[in-house]
């Protein structure tokens, strides 16, 4: 007679609800700009993990499967393998919607298509070797999809430097944090076939909380999209040319231009995007942010940062009725924390040690 315990209920439950999260991300509608193509894309694929899993979990109650035979092994590493590439092309794609190729997605899909119909279909006589290698080639599958998920993000927050001149980054490190977690749950589904029930129990409604958390904010996604689409969805020319094609401009023009810019002061507005600024120079913004990077040897965030830490020990030192955290407001940095820590970057020591040493100097103006 079938008894629902407590870790079935628990199974039962959470799958549920996860089911249920995985039809969301399938059916709530995605805005049509040709941008969020890949986000589209990608957000069935995540659908179709959620549904594999709850399935995979209604199977487990339903069919009343033992958990220490041969089927309960096979759909684990079969399912995580599955879980773990859905979910690394989902992110990923959150972070360089250029990055999920048809390509890219066959040759990740089909080797691990491959070895489950294996494990599934090979004799109980060797049921254990294919078991042991296909685990052996999961943990390998988590090895490169961290390496490939680490080697895009540095890449995204370059970018993002490359466009903003404020700390955008913040506002996307649940990407980041929902990956490694997601990279955790995939280490524990196989670690959970040597755990206790009630330790399983405790996971398996720990991991029902992170998966719909994480289709909730991938569900929100489109509202951070539209504020840092231009690092996510535009990819930068590899070359800069003598003359931007678009406007004109020469090297020298933009020179010139930037620094008339810089003599108005006008990097102490807050909010400054490489965008913004191309608009008010009258030139192509992925010339601009060459043009930065060659000139100034600075990603366009650290170029105004620099210039605002130098108006700083100006008034620093010209301006003493100006406390610390006025001075930063003034200079567009309103966040203490983040003017000492890039004043600090720029010139290796605390407002308060530079007004110090310069304020009292003989020489200052």
């Amino acid at each position: 007679m079938f008894h629902l315990d407590l870790y079935m209920l628990t199974t039962l439950l959470s799958s549920a609800a996860i089911l249920i999260m995985g039809v969301c991300l399938g059916v709530v509608s995605v805005p049509k700009d040709s941008e969020l193509k890949n986000y589209r894309i990608s957000r069935r694929f995540l659908s179709v993990a959620y549904i594999l899993l709850a399935l995979i979990g209604q199977l487990e109650i339903l069919g009343d499967i033992d958990e220490n035979g041969r089927s309960v092994l096979a759909f684990t590493i079969i399912g995580a393998s599955y879980q773990s590439m859905l979910f690394t092309f989902s992110i990923i794609t959150l972070i360089n919607m250029s990055y999920m190729t048809r390509k890219r997605v066959l040759y990740n899909l089909i080797p691990i298509t491959l070895l489950s119909i294996i494990l599934l279909t090979v004799s109980e006589k060797v049921f254990y070797t294919i078991f042991y290698i296909a685990t052996g080639l999961y943990c390998m599958q988590l090895i490169i999809y961290i390496w490939m998920f680490v080697k895009e993000y540095g890449k995204y927050t370059q970018r993002l430097d490359n466009f903003f001149s404020e700390n955008e980054e913040r506002r996307a490190v649940w990407i980041k944090q929902s990956f490694y977690m997601a990279a955790c749950v995939g280490i524990v589904a196989i670690v959970s076939l040597f755990l206790n029930k009630e330790l399983y129990t405790i996971f398996t409604v720990l991991y029902a909380i992170f998966y719909i958390y994480f289709g909730i904010k991938y569900i929100n996604y489109v509202t951070l999209f539209h504020r840092i689409a231009l690092a996510v969805a535009t990819p930068l020319p590899d070359h800069i040319t003598p003359v931007d094609r678009q406007t004109n401009q020469t090297n020298d023009d933009i020179g010139y231009s930037i620094e008339q810019w810089i003599a108005r002061k006008e990097f102490l507005i807050q909010g400054i995007t490489l965008e913004s600024l191309a608009k008010d120079l009258y030139t192509n913004q992925f010339y601009l942010s060459r043009y930065i990077n060659s000139t100034y040897r600075q990603n366009f965030r650290s170029w105004i940062s620099f210039l605002r830490i130098t108006e700083s020990q100006q008034l620093l030192i010209n301006r003493s009725d100006l406390t610390i955290i006025e001075i930063g407001e003034a200079v567009g940095i309103p966040s203490s924390s983040s003017f000492y820590r890039h004043f600090q970057s720029v010139t290796g020591m605390t407002p308060q040690e530079y007004r110090k040493q310069y304020a009292e100097s003989p020489f200052a103006d």
